[in-house]
């Protein structure tokens, strides 16, 4: 484990190419339909930048899809300098040109600079998912990131949950609400939180983890399986208060979340 505290907001960088999925939750698909005008180099100097005035905060890698090129991805990893935690979220693409030993040995490469994947898998299949066999490959530490995007009321959804949670047994693994459908009234409740109540009828609840100014988890048990719960607003700055910063594809900095952000200069990130 590294041996600092993370300072500051979170940066995520959105990679400068796609993915091709079509996922139905995400945000970023909509950034992704015009590449023109995207520009690694000026996502390097971003990065560049924000490494003096954030030395110590979290990087998180998404997209699109960082593992859609792994020779960029290595060149992305290269650039940004120690002192970060790193976090990729992925599908773990594999095609062709690059199989799931090919795709491992690339991450285990760099197991010291990731601290985290992030791996989508979901109740329903959006996309062509490699092998389970990946899982036993990485060197590096994992989650399974499930959105779920189903009325958790329905019978149907929690029998699809049960068996993920079966595939997935042993894994850490994140249940993520559908954050289209979250506000400020919302994000922290529980009583009204069908959700909440299935995973609480299938694993033992622990406690709420720490609590932020626009996101909040929850935790589970379930057999050797650590769950959590997780619930975020989709935008992150809340009275001028800003939780994350975001590098585009394009190598512009911003505040917030796709629409809800503004561009920022030198000076508001200073402040």
């Amino acid at each position: 484990m590294k041996n600092f505290i993370k300072e500051g907001p979170t940066v995520t960088m959105f990679v400068p190419y796609d993915c091709n999925n079509c996922c139905p939750f995400c945000v970023n698909k909509e950034d992704y339909r015009d590449t023109s005008s995207f520009n690694l180099d000026r996502c390097y100097r971003s990065l560049d930048l924000l490494d003096k005035i954030l030395p110590h905060n979290d990087i998180v890698l998404t997209g699109g899809e960082p593992l859609a090129d792994l020779d960029a991805l290595q060149d992305i990893l290269d650039h940004i300098k120690d002192g970060h935690h790193v976090y990729i979220n992925t599908t773990l693409p594999t095609n062709e040109n690059q199989d799931i030993h090919r795709v491992a040995a690339v991450l285990n490469k760099n197991k010291d600079k990731i601290s985290c994947i992030n791996v989508s898998r979901h109740l329903k299949h959006y996309v062509k998912e490699c092998s389970d066999e990946i899982f036993g490959l990485l060197e590096v530490p994992h989650r399974i990131n499930c959105v779920i995007f189903q009325d958790a009321t329905d019978a149907d959804t929690k029998e699809k949950l049960l068996k993920v949670l079966d595939r997935f047994s042993g894994h850490e693994i994140q249940l993520r609400a559908n954050y289209s459908k979250l506000t400020l009234d919302n994000v922290f409740d529980t009583e009204h939180d069908d959700l909440f109540k299935l995973i609480d009828s299938i694993a033992e609840y622990k406690g709420q983890l720490e609590k932020e100014l626009f996101r909040t988890g929850f935790l589970f048990q379930l057999g050797d399986s650590r769950i959590t719960y997780h619930k975020t607003l989709p935008y992150s700055k809340i009275n001028g208060k800003v939780g994350d910063i975001i590098i585009r594809q394009t190598g512009e900095i911003y505040d917030d979340w796709n629409n809800y952000g503004e561009e920022m200069t030198l000076n508001s990130l200073t402040l």
